[in-house]
């Protein structure tokens, strides 16, 4: 075999060889690189899984402290974001399962004060975590309605905002606002003949917004802060012989 002949062999060995280490250096660069990316998407993930959770914590710390601060007296012990354990031991065992309050999203308990109001505390289903009050009571009639707001803003303050809200059902509400940080109050005035149904809703700020928007409520004009819409009770039925409503009202 003649010397060039020989040579040119060694040079398509050598190439096909270098070709072959090249292929292998770059299918492992990149083997490499893609087990960088997953490392660090892997880190990113939990990263952003533990900026998450520190939120949801800060959120429910400042969701405790701030609520506690509207419940009202006889609810010591009670704030939005305790756990359906820490509820019962706060109450001494007076919550019973509700019997006719139903939500997919939320387990229902109820408490009977020593006044005849009737508490429902509402529990988010997936954290167990409590997530709205409803104190529902009645005023002895329309002449209460002042000493008692009177009473609310000792206490709370100025309201942040008064609305009317409308009903194809026959049964309008006049709701008074205390807004906070991350929660919120409405007193909730339902009138009828000479009875007053009365509902203060604790609940996060943005519940309470979003009940204020499926109510189709409008802020009430000066001229009509004295006017509460009047309800009717013929349309209200067997609602207005009840002293208590029987279920959670849906907000």
């Amino acid at each position: 075999m003649r010397r060039s002949r020989v040579v040119w062999i060694v040079a398509v060995v050598l190439a096909v060889a270098a070709a072959g280490g090249l292929l292998w250096w770059k299918r492992t660069e990149d083997a490499a690189a893609e087990a960088r990316d997953r490392r660090a998407a892997r880190e990113r993930r939990a990263r952003e899984a533990r900026a998450t959770m520190q939120r949801a914590e800060r959120y429910v710390s400042q969701l405790v402290t701030e609520s506690r601060t509207l419940m009202p007296a006889p609810l010591r012990g009670i704030a939005l974001g305790i756990t359906i354990t820490e509820a019962r031991r706060a109450r001494r065992g007076a919550l019973q399962p509700a019997r006719n309050a139903r939500d997919r999203d939320k387990i229902f308990f109820e408490e009977l004060l020593p006044s005849g109001a009737q508490v429902l505390y509402g529990f988010d289903i997936q954290s167990q975590r409590l997530i709205q009050v409803q104190v529902l009571s009645l005023l002895p009639g329309l002449e209460a309605i002042g000493p008692h707001l009177t009473a609310m803003h000792e206490h709370y303050g100025r309201p942040t905002g008064i609305w009317d809200c409308p009903s194809a059902e026959g049964a309008p509400t006049r709701r008074f606002t205390w807004r906070r940080s991350v929660t919120s109050m409405a007193d909730i005035f339902l009138v009828y003949a000479n009875r007053v149904s009365l509902t203060l809703y604790i609940a996060p700020s943005e519940v309470i917004g979003t009940s204020l928007q499926r109510a189709a409520c409008r802020p009430v004009t000066p001229d009509r802060l004295a006017q509460f819409p009047i309800a009717d009770a013929a349309a209200l039925g067997a609602r207005a012989q009840q002293k208590m409503p029987a279920r959670a009202p849906r907000r």
